[in-house]
Formats: C-alpha cells, structure tokens, sequence
C-alpha cells in the first residue's frame, strides 16, 4: 500500500517543549491543506496508531531524547509498524534535546530496515524559541509538500 496524502504525527513530549512545536508543525502541515492524525505514543495503544500508520504516506516525528535515544514508548510504537511491515514511508523527525541528543541518530539508523525515506530533521535545544515555533510551522509545511510529492507517483 503505497501510502495517501496525508500524514501520521507521533509524538512523545517529557516536559511539554516536543508538544509544544508539535502543535506549530501540524499547524504547517495544514497550512498546505494536508490532512494530518496526531497520536500522543505515551497516552494511546499502538493498535489505534496502527490503522493511521498503515492509511498515510507521511510519518511525522515528535520525540525528544530520552537516556541518549528515543523515548521508548515512541520506539515501540515503531517497532510494531515495523512487525506489522509498514514500508516505503516519507518520514521526518523533531524534538527538543539536552545535552547530546541520540534520539535523531537512533531513527536515522532505522529508516533503511524500515525502508522510509527521511526527509528532515528539526532539533532544538531544552523549550523552542519563537523563531523555533515559527521555524517549526515552516518545517510542518516542507514536510506536507514532499507527501503531496510522494503520493503523486
């Protein structure tokens, strides 16, 4: 199933800064008249997840850094799109970090076995400035372009 022009927003968000672009970069993405489903990974069973994963060409997400990866609600959920063979996706990913970050780097090195295509990323440091909040819109907006482009093949 190729994917239809639409996106799946995953996030998690410890301290809200995640949740907080988050609501900037759904807002790009809807800006470009792209239809866009946000789960929160920590408050809903990846089997409600599932169906949105499986309908939308986009993957957004949200993830802060947690113990030097990504927050491990956020993996399990990728983890079983990933059992439940949910490939050639157009995928990006955003997130607040501390100190080193890791959560970036991990996702990268999954998108080949998942066969996604990463088109972005958007990192910040601890809560997003006003320029961030607006980089971030922008960022939503980029990102609903390249699933239109995707899902015109």
């Amino acid at each position: 199933h190729p994917g239809d022009c639409g996106v799946t927003l995953l996030y998690a968000s410890m301290y809200a800064n995640t949740e907080r672009i988050m609501e900037v970069v759904a807002q790009g993405i809807v800006d470009e008249g792209v239809p866009v489903k946000v789960f929160n990974v920590a408050k809903t069973h990846v089997s409600k997840i599932l169906p949105s994963l499986w309908v939308n060409q986009g993957v957004l997400i949200g993830a802060p850094t947690y113990e030097g990866g990504l927050f491990p609600d956020m993996l399990h959920t990728l983890e079983v799109a990933h059992i439940k063979h949910i490939f050639n996706r157009t995928a990006a990913i955003f997130g607040s970090h501390a100190w080193s970050g890791g959560a970036q780097r991990q996702f990268e090195g999954m998108m080949e076995e998942f066969k996604w295509t990463l088109t972005d990323k958007f990192e910040f440091f601890g809560s997003p400035s006003l320029e961030e909040m607006s980089k971030g819109r922008q960022f939503g907006a980029d990102f609903a372009r390249k699933v239109k482009e995707a899902t015109k093949q």
